[in-house]
């Protein structure tokens, strides 16, 4: 089945390794002030350097950690440790606790509020690097990040954790989102793995559980985006419709929990997940996945994102392995194809930011307060593994 079902599909850690990582390693590291450089041109030149983001910073540096225990150059796993130092120096509030929003370059603060999405990346960041570099104290910060997320971001009353606080930890946006939760319970596996014996293994599912019991649409088994306080779905924030990407994100992440824990209803919510993304979003005409469109509609914003296609990629094959099901695997070819075909650069290496229905490029941009090696090395490491399975099937 392997052979067969290979055939025309790219070496996957050979790209994470010859065309993604390489980009950064010559183009974001701040090598005057420590950390990695935010904005960055199609062609690698700093556009703006004015701010370095939480999110951005972790990304990096879980990517560089990534690479290296991919067998990448050991000066990998030095520039994640880099970033660290910078990232532990600069970014945590001494004087109230907690990670600020964005600081200058050189790491002084000027965004100071706590957002639950940064702190999710944070935690992600420090215990995946802290697990590959083997560093106590990295490892120990992101389970100090846990503690603020679950006692300063946490609503008590409704469960779950809310958006954002202000410095001193006063809430400032009490709502819900998928997206934060699913970061949450990234993190929480990763955490997991680096402290061993499962000592966050209740905390992964109580968040698995939150996603099953109140972010799915019950009559298309969907993942929806936004929610009130009391976790009814707020559909002005959402603008009504379904993010294509978070639903194959969710569905990886509740399949991956399922794995080390059989759960069917987790099964079973992914499995709704991927079938209503590849119904709605996948493109069988020019490939990849669209950006999201109305509950059981077609879809209307149809830019092809690179982070969209990352999650259909590393998802589409989890869920080949778990279900067996071709559909998966003859999406999974789609979107690949369609990666390797629009979004990679092959002047300059990495992808670009987005392309149009058709293809074309849109936004070239390689670098933002969003946009780092994150997603590709993430979902090439995973897809590598899970290709290398279904070969020794």
């Amino acid at each position: 089945m392997g052979e067969r079902n290979r055939g025309g599909i790219p070496d996957l850690k050979d790209h994470l390794c010859t065309c993604i990582l390489p980009f950064w390693e010559r183009y974001s590291i701040d090598k005057d002030h420590g950390g990695f450089i935010t904005h960055l041109a199609r062609d690698g030149s700093i556009t703006d350097d004015s701010a370095k983001y939480l999110v951005m910073q972790a990304r990096m540096i879980y990517s560089f950690a990534a690479g290296a225990s991919l067998g990448g150059p050991p000066q990998w796993l030095n520039l994640a440790r880099q970033g660290a130092g910078f990232f532990l120096r600069h970014f945590r509030d001494l004087e109230h606790d907690g990670w600020f929003w964005s600081v200058d370059r050189q790491g002084s603060p000027i965004e100071t509020d706590k957002r639950t999405y940064g702190h999710a990346f944070a935690m992600y960041a420090l215990a995946e690097y802290g697990r590959i570099a083997k560093d106590a104290r990295a490892i120990a910060a992101a389970s100090h990040t846990w503690s603020l997320i679950s006692q300063r971001l946490w609503d008590a009353e409704h469960e779950g954790a809310f958006e954002a606080c202000d410095r001193a930890w006063t809430p400032t946006d009490c709502g819900h989102s998928m997206g934060t939760h699913l970061h949450i319970l990234e993190a929480l596996l990763a955490l997991n793995d680096a402290t061993g014996a499962n000592r966050y293994w209740p905390q992964v599912r109580a968040i698995a559980d939150l996603i099953v019991s109140k972010m799915v649409e019950p009559r298309h088994r969907c993942a929806l985006e936004k929610f009130h306080p009391d976790w009814t779905p707020n559909a002005e924030l959402s603008r009504g419709l379904i993010d294509y990407g978070h639903n194959f994100e969710a569905a990886w992440l509740l399949l991956r929990v399922d794995r080390l824990d059989a759960t069917p209803a987790y099964r079973e919510t992914a499995r709704g997940f991927l079938d209503y993304a590849i119904r709605f979003g996948l493109d069988t005409t020019y490939g990849g996945v669209f950006s999201h469109g109305p509950l059981a509609e077609s879809a209307t914003i149809r830019t092809k994102v690179w982070w969209v296609q990352t999650e259909a990629v590393v998802s589409l094959l989890l869920g080949f392995l778990v279900f067996g099901d071709e559909r998966y695997w003859d999406a999974f070819r789609n979107v690949i194809g369609f990666c390797m075909r629009c979004l990679h650069d092959p002047e300059y290496g990495e992808w670009y930011h987005s392309a149009e229905e058709n293809g074309a490029p849109r936004d070239t941009t390689k670098g933002s307060a969003w946009k780092a090696a994150y997603h590709i090395t993430q979902s090439l490491l995973y897809a590598h593994e899970y290709l290398t399975t279904i070969g020794n099937r």
